[in-house]
């Protein structure tokens, strides 16, 4: 992996660099290329805390190491455009492939589920009003700690967007001025 200090002794610290840069192109290429650290490290005959070192203390191989992820993963979509395009030719595991997206470029392929406070608010009375519907008691209520909870939270939710409001108002107010 990394070189034994006896042969980093004799170098001079220009070399060092220079070493230590291409070791760093070698492994963004790799990684670009293959998409996992460990095949990468070996490419560039560097140890994984190299790397680590790298990621801490170098801006450029940081943001250097964020293209190259970027790179791998529009490789992947490459890979499962070409599968759209010729089903007959697929080679390979279609739900692999998606893993690999999932994983690799999660901002545009992993399954996005946002629930808004509205939507919460709005799931917590349609759940009251389906169990009272299924005791078929107008006045029935949950379980005393499950009632208390959902009540804290709507209290809560209330609230919030009472200062909400309140905020924005106080700024209208102030841009107005």
């Amino acid at each position: 992996m990394d070189q034994p200090e006896s042969l980093l002794k004799g170098r001079s610290n220009q070399q060092r660099q220079e070493d230590a840069a291409n070791r760093k192109k070698v492994f963004l290429s790799s990684y670009s290329e293959h998409g996992t650290i460990r095949l990468a490290c070996a490419k560039a005959g560097i140890s994984r805390e190299t790397y680590r070192r790298w990621q801490g203390a170098d801006y450029d191989f940081a943001r250097h190491f964020d293209l190259a992820k970027q790179e791998f993963a529009e490789s992947l979509e490459e890979i499962a455009f070409d599968r759209v395009r010729n089903p007959n030719g697929n080679k390979g595991s279609d739900v692999l492939l998606l893993g690999l997206l999932n994983a690799n470029w999660k901002e545009k392929y992993r399954p996005q589920f946002a629930m808004t406070e509205d939507t919460a608010k709005d799931l917590i009375l349609e759940w009251r009003k389906s169990i009272k519907e299924a005791e078929n008691q107008p006045q029935a209520n949950l379980p005393e700690p499950v009632e208390k909870e959902l009540s804290d939270i709507l209290e809560r939710r209330t609230s919030a967007i009472k200062k909400r409001d309140i905020q924005e108002d106080g700024e209208s107010e102030h841009s107005e001025a």
